[in-house]
């Protein structure tokens, strides 16, 4: 999966497991 929005579009392909931790992080930074 390519994200290519919002703060995480300089990542390179991530994984379930990975995009669900950066959501996570994300969400508790407000």
């Amino acid at each position: 999966m390519r994200v290519t929005q919002g703060c995480f579009s300089f990542l390179p392909d991530l994984n379930d497991e990975q995009i669900k931790k950066q959501v996570n992080y994300a969400m508790s930074k407000g």
